[in-house]
């Protein structure tokens, strides 16, 4: 199983994020990768199973280079692997990265595997990680979660 996790991250909180999932997915993936989408092409997602997504919110959008990342994945690429979304924003309001990620993707045939992941960050300062609210790290902890019980499914089905 191939596991691909690219984030964008101003703050440092993506980044963490997407960390923290590459950390507790190894031990079920065969080849996991974790990268910001400046380092990634969509040639990097060749034999990828399951991508992760991960953008910061600005505007109500995702990242530019995010969009154009999964804009440039082939949709017959993109219909056989799984896909899970995560982002940050400030105040729980749509849109967000997380909507505009997931109406791209499911525009072009894309198979979410779990909810999207809504990380809420205190307003208006961007505090340091280990500021992020219990709360917040618990939603993180059942995205990581449902993740993981997806990989086991894809496995035992093999």
């Amino acid at each position: 199983m191939r596991v691909l996790i690219v984030y964008a991250s101003w703050f440092g909180h993506n980044r963490e994020i997407a960390r923290i999932i590459a950390d507790r997915l190894s031990p079920y993936a065969s080849h996991s990768i974790c990268a910001p989408v400046t380092a990634v092409t969509a040639n990097d997602t060749i034999g990828c199973d399951l991508l992760v997504l991960g953008s910061f919110t600005h505007a109500h959008h995702a990242s530019w280079r995010m969009r154009r990342l999964v804009e440039t994945i082939p949709e017959r690429r993109l219909k056989r692997m799984g896909v899970a979304v995560f982002g940050t924003q400030t105040v729980d309001e749509r849109p967000s990265s997380i909507d505009d990620l997931v109406n791209i993707l499911v525009q072009r045939g894309a198979r979410l595997v779990v909810p999207p992941l809504r990380v809420i960050l205190p307003a208006p300062d961007f505090v340091p990680w280990s500021k992020v609210s219990s709360a917040e790290s618990a939603k993180i902890d059942a995205f990581i979660q449902a993740l993981v019980h997806q990989l086991e499914t894809e496995i035992m089905s093999r």
